[in-house]
């Protein structure tokens, strides 16, 4: 299922809601498969991670990606001016 929950002058975001029978020993192993697959999809055909809500930990693999080496060292950089100890977010974007 999907609806449209923005759209804008270049497209639109898109939620999607997956419905699928679960395994309960391995509910996180399917959501985690779904997920890559669902994510590798919305790339391939053009589409970006997240809008308005931001990237998160669930993300942060595709990031450099989507992205580009380019944008990915610019938020290194700026993380490396405004928290050079590192205290904010460890580990979540970069």
């Amino acid at each position: 299922m999907a609806h449209l929950s923005h759209s804008y002058l270049d497209g639109a975001c898109l939620y999607f809601t997956i419905l699928y029978p679960i395994d309960a020993g391995r509910d996180l192993e399917q959501w985690a498969a779904i997920k890559r697959e669902a994510t590798e999809a919305i790339l391939a055909a053009g589409g970006t991670l997240s809008h308005h809500h931001g990237v998160g930990v669930d993300h942060r693999e595709w990031m450099a990606r989507e992205r580009g080496a380019l944008a990915t060292e610019l938020l290194r950089a700026a993380k490396r001016a405004v928290d050079p100890r590192g205290l904010m977010n460890p580990g979540k974007l970069l």
